[in-house]
This record gives C-alpha cells, sequence and structure tokens, in this order.
C-alpha cells in the first residue's frame, strides 16, 4: 500500500514537473515571437526614426543617399516597410537618407544663342523652365539678354531665360539713295536698320532697287550701284 501511495505521489510530482516545464517552452516561444509596429519615418531626422523604431524593439539601416530637392539634407527620403505594418520585434526598417539638393554649377549665357545654350544645359542636366522673349534694338534676335539664376553654384536644376527678339518691325518708304556718297548712304542705311548690297566700284549711288519710295522694313536689303556719278544704268 505504501509502495502503491509512493508510486502515485511520484508520477504526480513528474506530471507538475513536466506542466511547469511546458508553459516555460510556451512563455519563451510566445515571448520571442513578439511584433512592433513600423512607424512612419519619411521626412524625420535620423535621431528621430531610431527613436521611435526603438521604442517598438526595431532597428534602423541605411539602405543609400540620393539627392531630394525638398527634403533636407539628413532626412529620411523613403523606408522599405510601410508604416502601420507589424513585424517581428529585432527586425532591421531600411531607409534611404536624403543628400539635400543638388549643387550645380551654371555658366553664364548672357550674349549667347538660346539654341547654342541648350546644348551646354543638356550636358550639365539643367532644364530651360522659362523663356521670356522681348525686342531689342541692341541684342540680336535669339540671343540671350539675361538669366536666372545668375552664373555660379546653384542648388536645383532649372533656368530661366529672357532671350531677344531683334528689334521691333518699322515700315517706312524707301529713301533716295541715288546721287548720294557711298559713305552717306552707309550711314543712312544703318540708322534706317536696312542692308546695303553694293554693286561694282566708285564713290556715288547711280541706281538703287527698290526705287526711292517703296515700302521696306528695317532688317530689308537695297541693292546699289557704285559709279563716278554720271551715267545710268539700264
Amino acid at each position: 500500500m505504501i509502495k502503491n501511495y509512493l508510486k502515485i505521489t511520484g508520477y504526480f510530482i513528474s506530471f507538475l514537473a513536466l506542466g511547469a516545464v511546458a508553459v516555460f517552452l510556451v512563455v519563451k516561444i510566445v515571448g520571442t515571437d513578439k511584433s512592433g509596429e513600423v512607424p512612419l519615418l519619411e521626412g524625420k531626422s535620423l535621431t528621430e526614426a531610431a527613436d521611435h523604431l526603438n521604442k517598438n524593439k526595431l532597428f534602423l539601416r541605411i539602405q543609400g543617399k540620393e539627392y531630394h530637392n525638398e527634403i533636407p539634407e539628413g532626412h529620411i527620403i523613403s523606408q522599405n516597410i510601410k508604416p502601420g505594418e507589424k513585424i517581428k520585434t529585432g527586425t532591421y526598417v531600411e531607409v534611404v537618407m536624403s543628400r539635400g539638393q543638388e549643387i550645380y554649377s551654371l555658366p553664364s549665357f548672357e550674349g549667347q544663342m538660346l539654341e547654342d545654350a541648350k546644348l551646354t544645359l543638356h550636358n550639365l542636366g539643367i532644364t530651360i523652365k522659362k523663356v521670356t522673349s522681348v525686342h531689342s534694338d541692341s541684342v540680336a534676335k535669339g540671343m540671350i539678354i539675361a538669366q536666372r539664376p545668375l552664373s555660379g553654384n546653384t542648388a536645383g536644376n532649372e533656368i530661366n531665360f529672357l532671350v531677344s527678339l531683334g528689334p521691333y518691325t518699322r515700315t517706312y518708304r524707301c529713301p533716295s539713295f541715288v546721287n548720294m556718297t557711298i559713305d552717306d548712304a552707309r550711314i543712312l542705311a544703318k540708322e534706317l536698320g536696312i542692308e546695303l548690297k553694293e554693286k561694282d566700284s566708285g564713290g556715288k549711288v547711280i541706281f538703287q532697287k527698290p526705287e526711292a519710295g517703296a515700302v521696306i522694313q528695317n532688317g530689308d536689303s537695297v541693292e546699289v550701284k557704285l559709279g563716278r556719278g554720271w551715267g545710268m544704268w539700264f
């Protein structure tokens, strides 16, 4: 009888011991399977992001760095796990850090033709944001009058140009160059903004085409025949 009692008591103690081990294992397994919620890290500094992750027993790993026009240097651009997702504690969340705005070395384009500047800008990775065109009596058509930003180091990759349309178109009656000296004719043509196309040689204009009184515009050309001031050209 006593032996049976001791045997039953032994079985009971063994059962309790096994139960305690099972409970310990369950607690240990459950305890290591805890999860943490991923916070929003985008836009935060490295220190802020690490603090938020540590509160949820998660860790931070920098995946890379990129230039960004809006997010300042040292702040997070993106994260590989979306905010709100629950992941196992101890997991690393990878992020891409901002290098800030990329700095460009901008040359001066003033005095250059717009089409020539476009090739240089393409090679520099800079885009033209806006072109404003205005008339100018002193700057040739298609030439850059001004730029913003000015030459030098600048953040951002866009540029604005002020470009010449050339002088305003002026319409008037062609003057008479006949019997003028060639020097006087050249001075008058320059003042009117027209080009003289000189034929033959001599000190005076003996013929012109178009004739005096014809409607012309600045930028047009007038053909003149030069001679000694006598005779006619037929």
